[in-house]
């Protein structure tokens, strides 16, 4: 049976504090994931595969980021389907009840009652051990789960302190990081004039570039300082655009360009 513990103190070496710097530069970029992971390497003798994911419930999960060999990403369909509702990181979910609560499971090939489960996901690759840090925010479970190879050994009480010192500097930043990265993906004005312009041919130039200002959020007064125009022409325009396109406001009006 894999063992699950309430964590109740926690402390950071010299080496994760360093690493902490690093994950702070990286917060919302496409290096927030590989920043965690050369962090788990410089603090342990190795890692086979690293996840990084928030929980709403036992089956519903969101991944962040993971590493681990080359297919692994093949056997993601399956494990959703079949086995994570099996999987023993879900059992800790109840160790970490409270906002800021942390937990940790440890789990072996042998703490697996699904002979599938534990033949795809531990034995074939050579998993002999998985630790996950679990940590309760607001609205979700937080979780940094990192596995071993056979050839690197199970974890050393050594490692098992720097991870959750590691864990609990890395989970609160999973929602500000999925924050940024969701507004470093927002689009631009100038895109959405140019899905406007390619989607509804029936705007003109001037419409399109209030519709796109709209969309993103911006009010009358603003996109009539942006335009430089008049407000009285910011509406003229925003009117004729929602009778052609058939909504009634920005929301609608965005919905058409970006889903």
């Amino acid at each position: 049976m894999s063992h699950v513990v309430q964590i109740k103190d926690w402390r950071t070496s010299a080496a994760t504090g360093a690493a902490y710097e690093k994950l702070l530069g990286a917060i919302g970029t496409e290096d927030f994931g590989t920043t965690v992971r050369d962090s788990v390497m410089s603090l342990t003798a190795g890692a086979r595969r690293i996840y990084l994911f928030e929980a709403t419930s036992r089956e519903e999960s969101s991944l962040q980021y993971f590493f681990g060999e080359p297919g692994l990403v093949e056997l993601f369909p399956a494990y959703r389907k079949w086995y994570l509702p099996l999987d023993p990181v879900c059992d800790a979910y109840h160790a970490a009840p409270a906002c800021s609560d942390v937990a940790m499971v440890r789990v072996r090939p042998s703490d697996i009652d699904s002979p599938g489960f534990r033949r795809r996901i531990f034995d074939t690759p050579g998993i002999i051990e998985r630790m996950s840090v679990i940590q309760r925010g607001a609205d979700a479970w937080r979780v940094m789960s990192v596995a071993r190879h056979a050839s690197d050994g199970r974890f050393s009480d050594d490692e098992v302190s720097s991870l959750i010192g590691l864990a609990c500097l890395v989970l609160p930043m999973l929602p500000v990081n999925r924050a940024r990265r969701r507004t470093l993906m927002a689009p631009s004005v100038s895109e959405i004039e140019e899905r406007f312009a390619k989607q509804y041919p029936c705007l003109t130039a001037r419409e399109r570039q209030v519709c796109a200002r709209a969309a993103i959020g911006m009010t009358i007064e603003a996109t009539a300082v942006d335009l430089g125009i008049a407000k009285t022409s910011v509406l003229t325009y925003r009117q004729r655009a929602y009778q052609r396109l058939g909504v009634t406001s920005p929301i609608e009006l965005c919905t058409l360009v970006t889903h």
